[in-house]
C-alpha cells in the first residue's frame, strides 16, 4: 500500500494522541502534527473550493453545508461524551482536569460559546479538551474562499500572519499564544492554500518516502536542542508538512488509505474522553500502558462514530460540481 493523505491524517492524529497520553513521549511532534492538519486542510479546502465548488453562491453554500456536516455531528457526540464524564467520574474521585487542564465546566458566557458553537476564543473550560485547533479551523473555513479564489488575498493573509508571529518573538514564553491564536495560526493555513495554488509548479520536488523520512527525522531534533519545538522548529515544520502534503497528493491509494482517513477525525476528537474513562481502573495514568489501551479504545469507539455518523450523513452531502464562474 502507498502512503496516502488518509494515512498521514492518521499519523498525525496518533502523533497527538501519543503524546497527550504517554509521558515518555518526544517534545514537538504533536504540535507540528496540528500544525500539519492546518497545512493539509488549507491544501484540500483550497483544491475542493477551486475544482468542485466554485464561486458561485449556491457552490458556496454547498461548500458550507458540507462542512457542516463534516465537523459539527460528531463533534456534538463528543461534547455529550464530556458532559458525561464531567458528571459522572467526579464520584469516583477522578479530577479530568488531571489530564488535561482544560477539561472542565465552562465559567463563562464566552467559554458556553466557544463550546457550542466552535468559536477561537480562549477558554479554559472545554468538554472536549483538543476542540480549541478544531475551533481556529472551523474559523478559517469562513475566510478560506476568499485565499482560494485569490493568490492575492493569500499572500497578503501570510505575510500579516508572519509579521505578526514575529511580533510576539520566537521565544518559549509566547509559544502558547502563537501555537494556538487563530490570527498566527492563519499563517499556516495561508500557505497550504499557496501550496494548491502553485502544486504543479511545484509537483517536481514531490518525492514522497524522502519527505515522510525528513519529517521524521527533523522531530528527533528535540533530543539535542530542548527549546528547537517551541521556537524556530514549528516553523521547520511547515515547510515539512507542505512538502509532505505535496508529495503524497498526488499518490494513489487504496481502501486502507481511506478508512485510517476518516478514522483520524474521532480519534483526534475522542482520545481525551477514552482515557479519563479509565483513570477509575488504577491504570498509572500516562504510563505506557495507559496511552496503549486509550489508543485501542478510542480506535474502536472512532470506527462507531464513522459507521454510526458519518457514513450515514455522507449520504446527504452534497455532490454536484458547479465549477468555477
Amino acid at each position: 500500500m502507498k502512503l496516502g493523505l488518509g494515512t498521514w491524517r492518521f499519523f498525525l492524529a496518533f502523533l497527538v494522541v501519543i503524546s497527550h497520553l504517554w509521558s515518555g513521549m518526544l517534545d514537538g511532534p504533536a504540535a507540528y502534527a496540528v500544525w500539519g492538519f492546518f497545512i493539509l486542510s488549507g491544501f484540500l479546502m483550497t483544491h475542493v473550493l477551486t475544482h468542485k465548488y466554485g464561486d458561485s453562491r449556491g457552490g458556496l453554500a454547498d461548500y458550507a453545508y458540507n462542512r457542516f456536516l463534516r465537523i459539527y455531528p460528531a463533534y456534538v457526540v463528543a461534547v455529550l461524551a464530556g458532559v458525561a464524564c464531567l458528571l459522572i467520574l467526579p464520584k469516583f474521585g477522578v479530577t479530568l482536569s488531571s489530564l488535561n487542564p482544560q477539561f472542565n465546566w465552562p465559567h463563562s458566557i464566552r467559554e458556553w460559546a466557544a463550546n457550542l458553537l466552535l468559536l477561537a476564543v480562549p477558554a479554559p473550560g472545554l468538554f472536549v479538551p483538543v476542540s480549541g485547533a478544531l475551533a481556529v479551523e472551523v474559523c478559517v473555513y469562513v475566510l478560506m474562499p476568499l485565499l482560494a479564489f485569490s493568490r492575492a488575498a493569500a499572500w497578503i493573509s501570510l505575510i500579516l500572519s508572519v509579521l505578526l508571529n514575529l511580533k510576539y518573538g520566537l521565544t518559549i514564553e509566547t509559544f502558547g499564544e502563537r501555537y494556538s491564536s487563530f490570527l498566527t495560526c492563519f499563517m499556516v493555513f495561508s500557505c497550504g492554500c499557496l501550496l494548491s495554488q502553485y502544486r504543479e509548479k511545484l509537483n517536481i520536488f514531490r518525492a514522497p518516502l524522502i519527505s515522510v523520512i525528513v519529517w521524521l527525522l527533523h522531530c528527533l531534533v528535540w533530543l539535542k536542542y530542548d527549546q528547537w519545538p517551541w521556537t524556530y522548529g514549528l516553523y521547520a515544520s511547515i515547510i515539512l508538512s507542505g512538502w509532505v502534503v505535496l508529495s503524497l497528493s498526488s499518490q494513489k491509494t487504496g481502501k486502507l488509505d481511506s478508512v485510517l482517513g476518516d478514522l483520524s477525525y474521532p480519534l483526534y476528537l475522542f482520545h481525551t474522553t477514552v482515557a479519563v474513562c479509565l483513570i477509575p481502573l488504577g491504570i498509572k495514568m500516562r504510563s505506557f500502558e495507559f496511552f496503549a489501551i486509550s489508543f485501542v479504545l478510542t480506535i474502536i469507539v472512532s470506527w462507531g462514530v464513522v459507521m454510526l455518523i458519518d457514513k450515514p450523513l455522507a449520504g446527504l452531502k452534497k455532490k454536484k460540481n458547479v465549477g468555477v464562474t
